[in-house]
């Protein structure tokens, strides 16, 4: 009897370890697959931004050379918070789609009065953008790093 409530014990302590382990690698394809999706959404939307402004673009042809998209490179303490800070981001900016880059090129300073130092909340931890490198062509290119806690 003794034998046997043993193996039973033996039994259900397998079980539980092997269903805890399960849902731990459960959980990480789940983020994983989240991470994508996120990543995609954000994709999806800077392409229908470019379509747009190709129609405008076709709709009203002109020599004069805008900002046709946004590209954001984001350096953050891990994926979650990297997606974030690209969309926040682009976000910011987004009304510089279609404005015509003389504009830009005049102030160019402009971005990182925007962006810079600007503190966002993700997953309950605070991170604060700080603007690396501009670079002002037809697609507007952004490099950003999110590092933790308050700027000072």
């Amino acid at each position: 009897m003794a034998v046997a409530k043993s193996v039973v014990a033996g039994f259900l302590i397998g079980a539980l370890f092997g269903a805890s382990c399960t849902l731990a690698y459960q959980g990480k394809a789940y983020d994983n697959q989240y991470l994508q999706l996120q990543k995609v959404t954000n994709e999806n939307s800077d392409l229908q931004q470019q379509v747009e402004q190709l129609n405008k673009r076709l709709n009203s042809p002109t020599n004069v050379p805008v900002v046709e998209s946004i590209r954001v490179n984001a350096d953050a303490p891990d994926g979650l918070s990297e997606i974030e800070v690209i969309q926040v981001v682009k976000q910011e900016l987004a009304f510089l789609i279609g404005e015509p880059l003389v504009t830009l090129q005049r102030r160019p300073e402009l971005i990182s009065h925007l962006i810079d130092g600007k503190t966002i909340t993700v997953d309950q931890q605070q991170l604060t953008i700080h603007v690396n490198t501009v670079v002002v062509v037809s697609q507007l290119y952004v490099s950003v790093s999110a590092t933790p806690g308050k700027s000072g």
